[in-house]
């Protein structure tokens, strides 16, 4: 099941049907569909009955649809529709195209747009490179594991210690290749050496023989979202040679935190975005306790 974050002040006023209804449809990005009446009701831990009375709901409001041939299910139309809402209004993604289309011109590789969804990443967009290539799985809508891309690693850093611990409360992390950093201790090392270099590195950490160089977007809250270029890892090597790739990216991050209104928020963290392509210094991350204590104190 995909971790989601769960406000207690507000779970009164749930629905407990409606609940359960959404957690079925989240089943469909857990699982690959189309996925059968007893797949649904193994993942969502519902019955069989009350998976089946759902299922039938969401079929007829277009959420759900159902081979005839095989009877499983998969995500119906409105599921798109709803997306393509979410994209056309999702202000960062809008801000954020113009200056990938820069990035993928000027170094011929893919790029990415994501955010932190719990401890994934989510891709917002995707500029395939100027040479395509087959080895990736990234598709727009899908999920990646944070701590073991470079878009995921860029987000976990600038996060609070007490939310980095909220989120991974175990030691242990899953392998998905043998570069793969599978310790909290180790992931928390390489997570101090983003915000001291500003980049980060997924060297064949998520998928043997892609290298991806990610850095930071923030908006006037702090971390918003994180921007790559990724490909085969010769290519990605060549450009980190010349330092031009990691500086057009810094670049591109400051550009684009700058349009989001990183420092004119009342809520602004003491995190800066490296507004000129060599800076080095390693952005401060307070809590909401600390930020708190400050105002009482003034």
């Amino acid at each position: 099941m995909i971790a989601t974050e769960r406000r207690p002040s507000r779970a009164r006023y749930e629905i407990r049907s409606v609940s359960r209804a959404l957690m079925l449809m989240r089943s469909f990005i857990s699982n690959e569909p189309p996925l059968s009446l007893v797949e649904i009701s193994k993942t969502t831990q519902l019955d069989p009955s009350t998976t089946f009375r759902m299922l039938v709901t969401l079929q007829a409001q277009g959420f759900v649809e159902q081979d005839p041939l095989t009877g499983k299910y998969r995500p119906g139309v409105t599921c798109l529709e709803l997306g393509s809402r979410f994209l056309l209004n999702n202000d960062i993604r809008h801000k954020a195209v113009g200056v990938m289309e820069g990035l993928r011109d000027k170094f011929g590789e893919t790029v990415h747009l994501t955010v932190l969804d719990g401890t994934e990443v989510v891709y917002l967009e995707k500029l395939a490179g100027l040479h395509p290539i087959g080895i990736m799985s990234s598709r727009v809508g899908n999920r990646s594991p944070a701590h073991c891309t470079g878009v995921g690693k860029v987000l976990l850093a600038y996060l609070p210690e007490e939310e980095l611990h909220a989120r991974y409360p175990n030691e242990r992390l899953a392998r998905f290749t043998d570069k793969t950093i599978v310790h909290m201790s180790t992931l928390r090392v390489e997570l101090a050496r983003v915000r001291e270099q500003g980049y980060a590195i997924d060297q064949q950490e998520h998928e043997a023989d892609v290298m991806c160089v990610a850095v930071p977007i923030f908006d006037h809250k702090g971390i918003a979202a994180a921007v790559s270029l990724a490909g085969p890892v010769e290519r990605i090597e060549q450009h980190m040679t010349r330092d031009a790739l990691t500086d057009g990216l810094k670049r591109a991050g400051a550009e684009l935190s700058a349009q989001l209104g990183w420092g004119r928020g009342v809520e602004q963290l003491e995190q800066e975005p490296l507004a000129a392509a060599g800076t080095r210094r390693r952005p401060a991350v307070r809590s909401s306790r600390t930020r708190a204590a400050r105002t009482r104190a003034k």
